[in-house]
C-alpha cells in the first residue's frame, strides 16, 4: 500500500535511530566516555529514544499495512487511511515546492503578456470598463 520512498524514508529513520541509541548506551555505560565525547544523555533521553523508535515501528507497520511477521493487517485494503494521510501530506509538500515555480511563470507571463500587447495592466483594466482614456 504504501510507496517505495516512504518506506525507505522510514526504515533509513528507524536505523539511524537504533544506531544512535547503541551509541548512547555505550557512552553512558562509562563515565570516561562522557568526559571525551562531552555527551550530555541521560537515562531520560533514552527512554524517550527508545519510546519513538516502539512508535516508529509501529508507524512502519501502518505504511507497509502488514505486521512483524509478514502478515497482512486486516484493516489495510485497497484504500488505507496511512496512504491516504500519506498521499494528501504529499500532495500538500508538492504545492509547497512549486509554488516558487508558479510564482516565475506568473511573472514571465505577466511580462510578456504586458509588453507584447504595448498595454499596462492599469490601462487594459480602465479600457476594459469603458474609461474614456481621452479624458485627461
Amino acid at each position: 500500500p504504501a510507496e517505495p520512498c516512504s518506506v525507505s524514508v522510514v526504515a533509513t529513520h528507524q536505523l539511524l535511530t537504533n544506531i544512535f541509541e547503541y551509541i548512547s548506551v555505550i557512552v553512558l555505560s562509562d563515565h570516561r566516555f562522557r568526559c571525551v565525547t562531552g555527551a550530555i544523555i541521560t537515562e531520560q533521553d533514552l527512554q524517550i529514544l527508545e519510546k519513538c523508535n516502539q512508535s516508529n515501528i509501529e508507524a512502519l507497520t501502518n505504511i507497509v499495512g502488514v505486521d512483524c511477521c509478514g502478515e497482512k493487517l486486516s484493516e489495510y485494503g485497497d484504500d488505507s487511511k496511512t496512504e491516504k494521510q500519506l498521499r494528501k501530506a504529499g500532495d500538500l509538500w508538492a504545492d509547497h515546492i512549486l509554488e516558487n515555480a508558479r510564482a516565475y511563470i506568473m511573472t514571465i507571463l505577466y511580462i510578456l503578456i504586458t509588453v507584447i500587447s504595448g498595454y499596462p495592466l492599469m490601462y487594459a483594466i480602465l479600457n476594459a470598463t469603458g474609461y474614456d482614456m481621452s479624458n485627461k
